[in-house]
């Protein structure tokens, strides 16, 4: 785990940013950050998105830690190169009303798939409007919008095309909100034919990253 997992590399950085709520989010937490979570953040709930898997290491160490120190450790499987099913974006949805705080979201870098879990936190559970909630896929997080990673981009970016289309055809009318535009007009296949990303952000991500 600390090669092939880039423990090492944690080890060093956290990737840790805070949102209120509060929600934190980083990427893979070590054991020693779990337990250190809990004494100084007071970490009720830790949502792991990358999928429950008792035959890795990596999450069977997790899961041990948040038993001995009383977190709620919640699973759930979350792609950064794959765009959400219309009806995972509502269970995410109900996550995301119902999970106690302070919390803590991680993936394994906290670049991608916690930076899409950050855009709909701040999206259903904040209220702010996709177009700064999508900031949270940035950059400074370590998210590379011109690899396959970008297609997270492209989600959400389809998404406001879509409503300022339909604004501009029903001036008069309330805009679709994001929810119903999932639930309606959203084509997940469509969407990832349409992305294409770029070569040497690719390799970068793939092979040197190691993104899930």
């Amino acid at each position: 785990m600390w090669l092939v997992d880039h423990g090492f590399l944690r080890s060093l950085y956290s990737n840790r940013f805070c949102l209120p709520g509060p929600l934190y989010r980083s990427n893979q937490p070590s054991v020693a950050r779990i337990h250190r979570y809990k004494r100084d953040l007071g970490l009720k709930t830790i949502i792991n998105l990358r999928g429950y898997n008792p035959t890795q290491g990596r999450y069977q160490l997790e899961a041990k830690a948040c038993e001995e120190a009383g977190i709620t450790l919640i699973n759930t499987r979350v792609h950064s190169r794959g765009l959400p099913t219309a009806d995972q974006i509502n269970e995410l949805k109900t996550l995301i009303d119902d999970f106690e705080t302070p919390a803590l979201t991680h993936c394994k870098s906290g670049a991608d798939r916690a930076g899409i879990f950050a855009v709909l936190y701040c999206h259903f559970r904040l209220g702010q409007p996709i177009d700064e909630a999508k900031e949270q896929l940035h950059w400074t997080y370590g998210h590379f919008r011109s690899a396959k990673t970008g297609i997270l981009d492209h989600f959400f970016e389809s998404y406001i095309r879509y409503r300022d289309a339909w604004k501009h055809q029903h001036p008069a009318a309330t805009e679709p909100t994001f929810l119903e535009w999932v639930n309606s007009d959203y084509d997940r296949d469509i969407m990832e034919h349409e992305f294409k990303p770029r070569g040497f952000a690719n390799f970068w991500v793939d092979w040197v990253l190691r993104r899930e």
